[in-house]
């Protein structure tokens, strides 16, 4: 049976011109999404000790992930604040909150360990524990997301075994070049996502590439999120690397039928509301 576990960030999603938020980040996303996919699934990270980390444990319970492992610290839960252009979304703002304060100790790692594929995240502050992860699970996967450049990806890069990136500018020649570039670091495969244009990945047989699917779109949030589950899924199952294309490539467009990552959307109070755009204004 496969099985998966996201280790790192977590987020509460905030559409300020919607007044209504959902539960997010790329580990948790990824997790959820894998228990919708039928598969056993686990999520590590930390919460704040407010209504809003409760509400990310709740949502995760009801979606079947085990959280038996996450932390609840003292400290706001994570936020991003978001706004839509044009059915896209634009990010206008974030705190990760206690996020990336997640430690691991010996029994974070035996229980990583029952998991034969881990998944973590650019922005889950564990570049120092990723070796840690990649040994106890036997395989990791990671999303360098589309501005890896602005870290140390080098640094993580090596402790990869299946490395995504996004880089929706690039034409089909240049992905490919970039994930023969990329993949010389380390990882055995490397998948170039490249939004409205589908998907393509490298390992040590060749290139494929998948063209995106007809879709009903609703909000593309999470969307790459739902291709890393269902390619990791396929994958896991010892599924050809077109077969794992297809798959996620497809679970995407269903992602952007519905609202927010996977949805729970509740209602914005004015006093947070107010509180954001606050945090927003000092940020900028």
């Amino acid at each position: 049976m496969t099985s998966l576990i996201a280790v790192g960030d977590n987020t509460i999603d905030v559409y300020l011109d919607r007044h209504v938020e959902y539960p997010g980040g790329n580990a948790l996303n990824t997790a959820v999404f894998a228990s919708r996919l039928g598969t056993r699934s686990a999520y590590l990270g930390c919460v704040g000790d407010d209504r809003h980390g409760q509400r990310l444990l709740d949502c995760l319970r009801q979606e079947h992930v085990d959280v038996s492992r996450c932390r609840t610290l003292p400290g706001a839960t994570g936020w991003a604040c978001v706004d839509s252009a044009n059915g896209e979304r634009v990010f206008l703002g974030s705190d990760a909150g206690v996020c990336r304060q997640l430690q691991l100790e010996a029994d974070d790692l035996a229980y990583i360990a029952q998991h034969p594929l881990a998944h973590s995240s650019l922005y889950s502050g564990l570049e120092g524990q990723l070796a840690q992860i990649r040994q106890a699970s036997g395989c990791l996967s990671f999303d360098f997301s589309d501005n890896w450049v602005e870290f140390d990806w080098r640094a993580m890069i090596k402790h990869v075994d299946i490395a995504f990136f996004s880089a929706a500018d690039l034409s089909s020649s240049e992905a490919q070049t970039l994930a023969s570039s990329l993949r010389a670091w380390g990882p055995a495969v490397v998948v170039i996502t490249r939004g409205a244009e589908g998907a393509l990945a490298l390992d040590a047989r060749g290139v494929h590439e998948q063209p995106a699917l007809p879709c009903t779109f609703v909000d593309s949030m999470g969307a790459g999120d739902g291709f890393i589950a269902a390619f990791l899924l396929a994958w896991q199952a010892q599924q050809s690397l077109a077969e794992c294309l297809l798959r996620g490539v497809d679970f995407a467009g269903q992602v952007c039928g519905w609202a927010g990552g996977f949805g729970h959307g509740q209602a914005v109070d004015a006093g947070r509301t107010e509180q954001l755009k606050h945090a927003l204004n000092l940020q900028g």
